[in-house]
């Protein structure tokens, strides 16, 4: 966590509300020019509604094993190589659940199918972790300017009746990105997509949460 913020002034507080006000934010009492919300799978500070994050539980686990594992083994679950004598197994999966007790036998399920992955012998856990990430429901990362749902169709009033339009003519919130959904590829997309982000570097349009509102404004005509 040091290295993460080293450089950066780090504040912690409860935020139930951002607003925008000339092109600068509030957040609480901090303000900013750009917003970046970044808040997994717990509920959206700005609720759009084709923005659905579903949380999804699960444990993992550090391991010691006399088996020095050279790779990195991806399949249902995750199993690291051998660092510093650890492997790391992971995860379980629960879907649209954000708390969950400890589970033994989910431990021993975990530890049963990396064995059936590869060679692990004298296996002895040295710590769980258990905690919910986001994920979205098309299985990709969300990361990208966020659409004004209620201005874009103000904008574009065709668009409920199935005119297409080319998503750069879409309204989008000033400053304001977001970045979530990333299930259980954070430790490896993310840095990714970041260093995009920062490097001014174009941002698939996979990723980028305008996919969600053209799926969504379909359905609208029928809502309303």
């Amino acid at each position: 966590m040091q290295n993460f913020t080293k450089n950066i002034d780090v504040k912690f507080s409860k935020v139930s509300e951002i607003t925008e006000n000339e092109n600068i934010w509030k957040v609480n009492n901090c303000f900013a020019k750009n917003v970046i919300l970044s808040t997994g799978a717990f509920p959206q500070i700005l609720q759009e509604p084709y923005l659905k994050i579903r949380p999804v539980w699960g444990e993992r686990l550090d391991i010691s094993s006399n088996s020095i594992l050279k790779e990195s083994f991806h399949k249902d679950i995750s199993i690291s190589q051998t660092v510093q004598g650890k492997i790391r197994i992971g995860a379980t999966h629960f879907r649209n659940i954000l708390e969950r007790t400890a589970d033994e036998v989910e431990r021993e399920n975990l530890i049963l199918e990396a064995k059936n992955m590869v060679n692990l012998e004298s296996v002895k856990i040295l710590k769980i972790y258990s905690g919910v990430r986001s994920a979205s429901f098309d299985y990709f990362p969300i990361f990208g300017k966020m659409v004004d749902s209620n201005k874009t169709i103000a904008k574009l009033p065709q668009i409920i009746n199935g005119r297409k339009y080319p998503n750069s003519e879409y309204h989008y919130y000033k400053n304001l990105h977001i970045f979530s959904g990333l299930g259980g590829y954070g430790f490896s997309i993310a840095p990714y997509l970041a260093n995009l982000f920062s490097e001014n570097i174009e941002i698939p349009n996979s990723v980028k949460p305008h996919r969600f509102f053209s799926r969504w404004v379909k359905k609208v005509k029928n809502e309303r």
